[in-house]
This record gives C-alpha cells, structure tokens and sequence, in this order.
C-alpha cells in the first residue's frame, strides 16, 4: 500500500483516523473479499437515507407502515411476515373474482404455490455443493459456515434473505433487468444516489496486458447503526446490479467464523472459478456450468453423439449399420467387394444376402 507523507505524519502525531470527503474514492489495491463489508473495509460511508432504507426492510411492497423485516429473526419468522404480504396482495383479486368461484379457486392456488415457493426456498448451507454456490448469490455465502438463504420474488426485484446462527442479518435484492432502464452501473449508481444519498465510490485495481486497470467495484452507504448498504455489479453474468442491506456487526461475526472453518483460505468467486477452471485434459471441466445455472442444454462443438450411419441400398435391400461402419476406404475396398459379390451369388441359394450387397459401385 501507498503511504504518502501526510499519512506518516498523521500515525507520528497519533491520529486515529483520516477525514475524508463524501465525493472521495476509496481506491482498494485488491478485489473487496467475499461477503466482506465491514464497518471499517471501506472507510467512512455517507448516511442513506433512512426513509428510504425502511422502505428496503418493508414487508408489505415498500411500505413500511405495514410491518419491516428486522435483523435477528428466525427463518420461521420471515416465512410468517412473507405469507401475510403475499395474501394481502392476493386479497383484492380474490374479492373481485366473487362471481366466479373457479376463478377464486385458481387465484387461491396460485397464492398458495407462491407461499410454498417459498418456504421451500430455504436452504443451510452446510457444506454440500450445490447450485447455490454458482448462483447470483455465491459471493454472498460460505458453506459450513452456520449460514442459510431464503428467497422471494417481488415486483422489482428477487429478495435473497440471509442467516447467520439462524438470525436474519443481511437482505440481497437482485433487480429486475427492466428496473435497470439500460443504464450502465455507473449511471445506475448516480441514479440511486439521488434516492439515497451520495455514496462512497470504492475501487479496486486489476492487473491487465496494458498495465492496472482502475475499475469501480460498488458503491456503499451507511444505513443507521452499524447497518450498510451497497450496491454490487453482478451484470458480467446475471446482467443485473443489486443492492445489499446488512448488519455490519453480525457480518464481522461472520467473516470470522468464515476464517475458523476455512483458516488461510483465499476468498473467491466460486462462478469465476468454475469458468475459468480446466481439467486435465486442456478441456474446461465446468463446459456445462451456464447449462447448470440456467437449466438450458446446449451443446458444444465436438460433443455431439451421432447414430450409425445408414446407406440406401440400390438393390432395395436394407443393409446392416455395422456393415456400413466396418468398411475401409481405398482400392483395397473396392477388389474385395467384386469379390464378396461373386462369393454371395454361390451362397445366396435360401434366398440370404451378403452384408455389402448393395454396396457396389
């Protein structure tokens, strides 16, 4: 790290901590580790908002009058808080269908499935791979950890809960790719700004053929407390940004256990890696990895399987894929099959045929 003259001055004269202004960038030599976010990584943040920060913890679509998630509860907890959002949105469409009771019936399934959903959403991370860890949120979690997720789907955006100990501490809202308007995520970061805020831009530095690229890697805020907010480019992959809201105490808490349960470990992308990872062969050995985040097969160049290959015969006979496959080319081909020709004239007394009748040029 760079220490300039003032900076020496400041430690000789015994100053705790440096002063500096919401518009400056913390300019971090090194990718942000996962999951970290501290009150003391980044420096001083500005304050968000926090009208509008309440409105991040609201239960009930934005509006904290009706109820707010709180740091600490149980899973149970919010499974209760979620299930009464989700039928009080569901309440007016129900009342209106009351002429028509099959309608009713199917909005009352379909309230009950996206209730379901969600419960069945929930998942600890208790050292099995899975599908999470390539996820939008694998950055967010470690496994064995004491960590769990639950997940709901809201009209801007997918809300991600996470738990520590089984207390809620941290809430990951992945935007809808149309609340984005196309804006880049710098763009997108001053338009938030303007709701929250300013906030404190932090970098990081990359190393690159053309020297070290200075890239900004998300934005945070203070949010009351020792509550942070952020805002995460997860567009590489995922094409959107999202915004994280958690306790920066309890996520202390849990970067320590992260370091107990994986001593000297190096913090990594575990998407990152699985692309960028190769097997033995030279081949990647998460070709598939997209296919297993999406759900959708496709297949590469040179793994294609194809069935035997079948020539019509001239003769109006069916001729064998085996026989085809184990033909060789060359002149040698052609003398035997005159050969094996004149052989299945003499043999073919009961009416049988040869494997290449047929085949004849």
């Amino acid at each position: 790290m760079r220490i300039t003259g003032a900076f020496v001055l400041a430690l000789s004269l015994g100053t705790a901590a440096l002063v500096a202004s919401p518009a400056s960038h913390a300019k971090g030599k090194a990718k942000p580790k996962k999951g970290s976010g501290s009150a003391g990584d980044e420096g001083k943040a500005p304050t968000a908002s926090a009208s509008e920060v309440d409105k991040l913890k609201a239960v009930h679509l934005g509006d904290p009058k009706a109820g707010t998630f709180k740091w600490g509860m149980k899973p149970e907890e919010v499974v209760a808080e979620v299930r009464v959002a989700i039928e009080t949105k569901y309440q007016p469409r129900i009342q209106q269908a009351a002429q028509d009771p099959g309608k009713q019936q199917r909005l009352r399934d379909e309230m009950t499935h996206e209730i379901n959903a969600v419960k069945k959403s929930f998942t600890k991370f208790e050292g099995q791979k899975s599908g999470w860890d390539v996820s939008i949120v694998g950055p967010e979690f470690q496994q064995g950890t004491s960590e769990a997720v639950l997940v709901t789907k809201e009209d801007q955006w997918t809300r991600y809960f996470f738990f520590f100990e089984d207390g809620l501490y941290k809430m990951f809202l992945a935007f809808n790719k149309d609340a984005l308007q196309g804006k880049g995520f710098q763009d997108f970061g001053k338009s938030l700004e303007a709701k929250y805020g300013n906030a404190r831009a932090v970098y990081r530095d990359e190393k690159s053929k053309g020297g070290i690229s200075h890239i900004l890697d998300h934005y945070v805020w203070g949010a009351g407390g020792s509550d942070r907010l952020k805002l995460v480019d997860r567009s590489e992959f995922y094409g959107v940004y999202c915004l994280v809201l958690f306790d920066g105490s309890v996520q202390d808490r849990v970067v320590e256990r992260r370091k107990v349960v994986n001593p000297g470990g190096v913090e990594k992308d575990p998407l990152v890696e699985a692309v960028t990872t190769r097997g033995k062969d030279g081949n990647d050995e998460n070709d598939d990895i997209i296919d297993r985040v999406t759900g959708k097969e496709t297949k590469k160049p040179g793994t294609e399987t194809h069935e035997d290959i079948v020539v019509p015969s001239t003769s109006g006979k069916a001729v064998s894929p085996s026989a085809v496959n184990s033909k060789s080319g060359g002149s040698s081909s052609s003398s035997s099959s005159s050969t094996s020709d004149s052989g299945s004239k003499k043999k073919s007394k009961k009416g049988s045929e040869s494997a290449t009748d047929g085949l004849e040029l």
